[in-house]
């Protein structure tokens, strides 16, 4: 075999290949000095030592060093990483990703049974503080073994960037890590991408270290049986307005309910769909309602699936009275009065017209997210969606260009915003101001299918993706019929969070199925009252918060659909 001198000699002895068989294709955990099998929640394989000689990977790693290591940033994941390394010139990378494509791509297919072709995708990725992958799964069509050959010395569980493994509910979605692989110098890891590969790179907490790795994929041919049943659609509970009138003038900033400045807002929202209101109620409800969210007497809820979000509900029979009393406000028909009035919107009930709405107290801390996905999945799709997302999904790795539902997207930021009743400005209560950044592509599926443990190929990277997307809050899109929702957001304890890069956080409206779609970023701002007015395009994202996040934020988020 040629390179096989690159590969430590147990790795080809008859008892270590005997050994791994039996386990692995019995589903049974394993563990000796060169070899774990784990069997649950998937399979998965770590050999120890596995280049010969840690001379050979010094010398990759001195070769690595010289390749360009791109950032990558996006709701998903965070870190660096080169571009193909199987056209390298380099002559360890060069021995390395020969060895894979011949004699490790023939191991796996011989011991795992697994039919593998001749394609493999090879990068390396380096990932420094604060970095992380969330939750996917890898399952494109033709991966079938994911790898990751560990590169960094010394490094520790404090340090993070784990490989975290995720169960599955009764629904197969992701629930929470129950396994989790620390780092391990020259140790290779794999396992074969299934439906429920659930995996994770947890936020790299080591702040002088880098997280180090080459990875990426065996392929082989097309799954026959490859189907992903379409997930349920998230049950919501709707409310009618309730038509008890209440006196908004008791909770509610005077100047709000101005004729005048009535006037400037729906224009407003008219003119940009969105508008955002500084101390919207009286600041003492504002600060009776922000005490009473640090009780311990309200129940908080961690939901999920992982792979589309993960944050804290609170239940709502819990709340202190004050706060049940702000649910009632934002229920009454006194408010979707209001609410009309700043809009425009069909929200007051008639023979034909029968709004509703939902609502929910939202709790966010380190570690909190929500991710895009593609919601089209959720609904019965019809076996000519089905083999046309397969086509997509299949020709798009071959032709990264052909993905137009994610272009490198604009954002605009709401700025410094006049006070409500100011004089001198008249024109509008919020302003948009158009300005660009650059946004990296996003590798994603329903299961945001990028990469194991790190993101590999440029080409890999660009994976089809159907034009929904949304994230998976409990109001997050329009339904099939057409209507329209309005997001009424408030939030509450932002300025009391503790951490360096507090100030970077947002809440985003995205398109991304635009050409260049908007990105609205809503500030971290308490007692603002934001109105987004929005279609089944239009997703709500909030991005990881990363470990300097200290202490708890929280949201009210109700949407009004029209």
């Amino acid at each position: 075999m040629a390179d096989q001198k690159l590969f430590s000699e147990h790795i080809y002895s008859t008892k270590f290949q005997e050994e791994f068989k039996k386990h692995w294709h019995s589903h049974r955990d394993f563990m000796d000095a060169n070899l774990e099998i784990i069997s649950k929640p998937f399979k998965v394989c770590r050999i120890s030592n596995f280049l010969r000689d840690k001379k050979i990977l010094e010398n990759l790693k001195s070769e690595l060093k010289r390749h360009d290591h791109t950032r990558k940033v996006l709701d998903l994941y965070q870190f660096e990483k080169t571009e193909d390394l199987l056209y390298s010139t380099d002559k360890y990378i060069r021995m390395l990703s020969r060895s894979f494509q011949k004699d490790l791509r023939s191991w796996m297919s011989r011991n795992t049974n697994i039919e593998l072709n001749e394609k493999i995708l090879m990068s390396s990725a380096c990932y420094r503080n604060t970095d992380r992958l969330l939750c996917h799964d890898d399952n494109m069509i033709d991966r079938r073994i994911a790898y990751i050959l560990y590169l960094t010395d010394d490094w520790s569980e404090e340090d993070g960037g784990a490989l975290d493994l995720f169960d599955v509910d009764e629904e197969g979605l992701p629930r929470k890590v129950v396994k989790s692989l620390i780092p391990e110098y020259n140790s290779l890891v794999f396992f074969e991408v299934v439906e429920n590969s659930y995996h994770q790179v947890a936020e790299v907490l080591a702040h002088d270290k880098c997280r180090w790795s080459i990875n990426g994929w065996f392929h082989g041919p097309l799954k026959k049986d490859f189907h992903k049943p379409p997930r349920r659609e998230p049950a919501k509970t709707f409310l009618e307005p309730s038509p008890t009138e209440v006196n908004l003038h008791s909770s509610i900033s005077s100047d709000y309910l101005e004729p005048n400045i009535i006037e400037q807002i729906q224009e407003d929202v008219e003119m940009t769909s969105y508008t955002f209101l500084k101390n919207f109620l009286k600041e003492s409800v504002y600060q009776q309602i922000a005490n009473d969210l640090t009780s311990q007497d309200i129940n908080w809820r961690m939901i999920g699936p992982a792979d589309i979000r993960h944050y804290e509900i609170a239940d709502e029979q819990t709340l202190p009275k004050p706060l049940k009393d702000i649910c009632d406000l934002f229920k009454s028909i006194s408010f979707f009065q209001l609410l009309k009035k700043y809009t425009g919107l069909d929200l007051v009930p008639e023979k034909t017209k029968k709004p509703k709405m939902t609502l929910e107290l939202q709790r966010w801390s380190s570690g909190c997210y929500t991710l895009l996905y593609d919601k089209s999945l959720l609904k019965d799709t019809s076996d000519d969606l089905t083999q046309a997302l397969i086509s997509d999904f299949s020709t798009s790795e071959v032709n990264p260009d052909t993905n137009k539902t994610r272009q490198e997207l604009k954002r605009g930021r709401i700025d410094d915003l006049p006070s409500p009743g100011n004089s001198s400005d008249k024109r509008k209560i919020a302003r948009y101001l158009d300005s660009q950044s650059d946004v990296g592509t996003h590798s994603s599926k329903h299961e945001h299918s990028v990469d194991v443990d790190e993101t590999s190929s440029s080409s890999d990277e660009k994976l089809s993706r159907s034009d929904t997307l949304a994230n998976d809050s409990e109001d997050d899109c329009a339904s099939e019929n057409g209507e329209f929702l309005l997001d009424v957001i408030i939030q509450f304890h932002t300025q009391d969070v503790k951490g360096t890069l507090k100030t970077e956080e947002t809440m985003d409206f995205v398109d991304p199925g635009a050409e260049e779609g908007i990105m609205i970023e809503i500030p971290m701002q308490d007692n603002h009252l934001c109105l987004v007015y929005r279609s089944a395009m239009v997703c709500r994202l909030q991005k990881y918060l990363n470990h300097f996040y200290d202490g708890y934020s929280y949201t009210f988020i109700c949407t009004y659909h029209e």
